[in-house]
């Protein structure tokens, strides 16, 4: 139990480590929260530092993911222990110590507990994404998809429970993430459709070169955002399939 303690707390700590807003103040000076969608997270970071930084940092928050899984597997800790260190990892990197409880969106450290504990469920979560997003150009959407289809796959596959409810907890922890996102307040106005488009495209609006672009925070009043005139800036899921 003492091993156990302490790997997951550990985990944590690692999990929080913010590798998208090093990188980017490390070779930038800029604070990847005040740029595009404001996660500190390997899609954002190329906002910054272009689509070579959202592969680095992707690979390294994956195995930021397995690592502690790895350590775990090589302590000899049951399956059930080592999903409990992977979800460890994944709550420090969405809400991290190291930055006020705020962090990533959490897919890649999914990935990274894939990696280590569930790699049939890794290969269908990763075909699902590829293929929904060579089909339509929407990452969130299956991404998303592929998350939620994770324990269903287990228990489809005969995994042992504790991978059937890991992935569960998993699910449920990315869900949370992106509808609270990073502490972002509530419209006046709107706010089922803004919660629903956070869960689906995992941002406020429809429009997602408008909310990469808007302005920086404490400049911005987030329920006037317009993207043309007209037209609600709280719209719903209309077109989503076109805009990804």
């Amino acid at each position: 139990m003492a091993i156990t303690s302490l790997l997951t707390l550990s985990a944590y700590f690692f999990g929080s480590i913010p590798t998208a807003y090093l990188l980017v103040w490390a070779l930038k000076r800029e604070d990847i929260r005040t740029l595009g969608s404001r996660s500190v997270s390997a899609s954002n970071a190329k906002e910054a530092l272009g689509r070579w930084a959202t592969a680095v940092i992707g690979v390294t928050d994956i195995l930021k993911g397995a690592a502690p899984i790895w350590v775990a597997q090589y302590l000899d800790r049951s399956l059930a222990e080592q999903m409990t260190v992977g979800l460890a990892v994944l709550a420090g990197h969405n809400w991290s110590v190291f930055m006020s409880f705020r962090g990533g969106r959490g897919l890649t450290i999914v990935g990274g507990v894939l990696l280590a504990a569930a790699r049939m469920e890794l290969l269908l979560f990763i075909i699902i994404g590829v293929f929904g997003f060579a089909f339509t150009g929407s990452v969130p959407i299956w991404l998303g998809l592929a998350a939620v289809l994770l324990p269903f796959w287990s228990f489809a596959l005969g995994s042992e429970a504790p991978l059937i409810w890991g992935n569960g907890i998993m699910v449920a922890l990315v869900a949370l993430k992106r509808l609270v996102g990073n502490w972002d307040p509530l419209p006046r106005r709107g706010q089922v459709r803004v919660l629903l488009n956070r869960l689906v495209l995992d941002r406020d609006t429809t429009d997602r070169e408008a909310w990469l672009h808007r302005e920086p925070p404490g400049e911005e009043a987030l329920p006037t955002l317009v993207l043309e005139p007209g037209t609600d800036p709280y719209c719903g899921l209309d077109d989503l399939w076109s805009r990804g």
